[in-house]
């Protein structure tokens, strides 16, 4: 029978930098990320952070349980429901065990307010062989 479990919460805060920072990396310069001016002159509080900023963020929560070198995600999917402005977030989930070998987290991420802004549903593998942990 499946059993529920949590992950480890991981609060932080997207500053204005990151954003900078994660379009360098990712080569997304698209105004609605930077141009403050231009989002709030269409209905929007501030800029909008990346969502897979935001995803990063939250892998990062799962691999607080999740130990790469002991586990392997294999599948991964997402749905932004709200804008993300910079400020402080919160990413956790919950965890579905199927077995000892392969579990699925129902992540999440809060923005300030405590919304949910994003969720994502992740599987991972407990490794095997030589390389595992």
């Amino acid at each position: 029978m499946p059993q529920a479990d949590c992950l480890p919460e991981l609060a932080l805060i997207i500053t204005r930098q990151d954003l900078v920072r994660y379009a360098g990396a990712a080569n997304d310069y698209l105004p609605q990320h930077w141009d403050q001016a231009m989002m709030q002159g269409q209905g929007f509080a501030d800029v909008v952070v990346h969502g897979w900023l935001g995803c990063a963020h939250l892998l990062r929560a799962a691999t607080l349980h999740f130990t790469p070198g002991a586990w392997d995600m294999t599948e991964y999917s997402v749905r932004y429901r709200q804008p993300l402005s910079p400020g402080p977030i919160v990413c956790g989930g919950t965890i579905m065990a199927i077995d000892a070998q392969r579990s699925t987290v129902d992540g999440w991420i809060k923005d300030a307010s405590g919304a949910v802004v994003t969720t994502a549903e992740m599987t991972f593998v407990r490794r095997s062989g030589p390389d595992a942990i």
